[in-house]
């Protein structure tokens, strides 16, 4: 990627990752405003999931060509041996850190106002990565030509022992490179959409709904019997009976 349209590009990048995680369907109401999550934790995710991007697939991508394809990144307008190595390492600096910087200000942008909407997102978006985009493409216009050769900074200014890029290993580079990062980019989009399993989170429910049905109720024993005292056993007294069955008559 030309070094001079590597920052418009993360820049767009982090904004249309902003708006696929506002996109994302575990989160109330689609199409919102994707706040910048800057605390650590879970709801730090998204904005680290951008900057992940940007360090290990974005930035990788940039220095392939800052490394090996030097002159060429600047489309031979500049001899890249007179450059320190310093100005490589800050444009690697810039390139990492221009997706969360899109990301942050994609969100920043839609959740202007009391209540963010898709429309106000979607004008973020239009700004933050179209008009970076649409500056990018016409750069890459005005200088397709230069880019399209394949050469040292003095072999282009001699028009000599170049070579076009097509067909030619850096043209392979190039379609390689443009790969992995469309790859990486659908991984990261796929890493913010995705819905959190809610099958454990259903689980304590139901087995609350089961333990909350109304139960019988046990059975209290039946009390045990008293043993039948001494007056139970004793038989009733007659009237004009006395003790030991005998008639109360006189003589």
């Amino acid at each position: 990627m030309p070094a001079f349209v590597a920052p418009l590009v993360g820049l767009a990048l982090g904004a249309l990752l902003a708006w696929f995680s506002a996109a994302a369907r575990h989160r109330p109401g689609a199409l919102r405003a994707a706040e910048p999550r800057l605390t650590p934790g879970p709801r730090g995710r998204p904005l680290a999931l951008a900057a992940l991007f940007g360090g290990f697939v974005f930035a990788p991508v940039c220095a392939y060509f800052l490394v090996f394809a030097p002159d060429w990144s600047f489309a031979y307008l500049v001899d890249t041996r007179r450059i320190p190595s310093a100005v490589d390492l800050l444009l690697l600096l810039v390139d990492a850190g221009s997706v969360p910087a899109g990301f942050a200000l994609q969100g920043l942008a839609a959740a202007a106002g009391s209540r963010p909407t898709a429309q106000r997102s979607m004008r973020a978006l239009v700004v933050l990565a179209g008009v970076p985009l649409a500056g990018a493409a016409i750069a890459v216009l005005a200088l397709s030509r230069r880019l399209a050769l394949d050469g040292t900074y003095r072999q282009v200014e001699g028009d000599f022992g170049v070579h076009p890029v097509a067909g030619g290993p850096l043209g392979y580079a190039l379609l390689w490179m443009y790969t992995m990062l469309a790859a990486g980019f659908a991984v990261t989009v796929s890493a913010l959409v995705r819905r959190p399993s809610t099958a454990g989170a259903r689980a304590p429910d139901e087995g609350a709904h089961r333990d909350a049905r109304p139960r019988a109720a046990a059975s209290a024993p039946a009390p045990a019997a008293d043993p039948p005292g001494p007056s139970a056993t004793r038989p009733g007294r007659r009237l004009g009976v006395g003790k030991g069955g005998r008639p109360h008559r006189p003589g």
